[in-house]
């Protein structure tokens, strides 16, 4: 049986801890790319899916190329998606191409991504309760907040219109006016920390997920990139591979 032969680009500490993993895989070959370009093509068009985890100035420009090779790409980099997302969602559609984007690879991200889609649909309902966003991140990390908070804020919002933005590191006590506090940190080589409350004055409910390893987010990524070569023409996002 021929093996899935998968492509990564961008040899940052994520590129490498998923070409550790594959290195460890029977069913799955590997090759590596620092970036794209019209040199490597035919490299890349030998891979049966590409994942990529590059920078955010340089992860549209990727993605393109790989869907105009009529590659299927996994993308894992944050820092774009607020600005270009619905831009390569369209060049995917006119391409015909297949996409998969996340802004979290971690299982135990993705569960709490659902919980929290859920107890801010409940949340609704109790007005008394007000929400904030804390996230921890290593401090070589450049977008803050975190893709992986904005995944969690965006959820929140769509429940609750009152909201209509958020409040970057200010008094958590005292938020301004229709703004959702979010406190970013950067510190240490901290993986990744994120947590929701629910403060009602007199009680407050807590949802928080904590990385320990980057091992999580490179299995998360090639079990993306392995499910996705198996999958029609289209776009999904995590939430196809893990259904709550």
């Amino acid at each position: 049986m021929k093996r899935t032969t998968i492509g990564i680009v961008g040899m940052g500490k994520m590129g490498q801890a998923i070409a550790s993993l594959l290195e460890t895989r029977d069913d799955l070959s590997y090759k590596t790319f620092q970036r794209v370009s019209a040199e490597n093509g035919e490299a890349l068009k030998a891979c049966d899916v590409v994942i990529e985890f590059t920078i955010p100035e340089a992860a549209p420009g990727v993605i393109r190329h790989c869907l105009e090779l009529g590659i299927p790409v996994v993308s894992g980099t944050t820092g774009w998606h607020e600005y270009q997302l619905e831009s390569i969602l369209s060049f995917c559609k006119q391409r015909q191409g297949t996409f998969l984007y996340a802004t979290n690879f971690s299982i135990g991200m993705n569960v709490t991504f659902a919980l929290n889609r859920k107890l801010a649909e409940v949340m609704a309902g109790l007005p008394q309760f007000h929400p904030s966003l804390k996230e921890i991140h290593h401090i070589h990390k450049k977008d803050s907040p975190s893709g992986t908070a904005f995944t969690l804020i965006e959820d929140i919002l769509s429940f609750h219109p009152q909201y209509n933005g958020i409040e970057l590191n200010g008094d958590i006590q005292n938020p301004a006016t229709g703004k959702l506090p979010v406190t970013a940190i950067r510190e240490g080589e901290v993986k990744g920390f994120h947590q929701v409350a629910w403060n009602s004055g007199m009680e407050q409910i807590t949802l928080a997920h904590e990385a320990f390893d980057r091992k999580i987010f490179a299995e998360g990524a090639v079990m993306a990139a392995s499910w996705l070569h198996q999958q029609p023409r289209g776009i999904y996002t995590m939430k196809d591979i893990i259904r709550m």
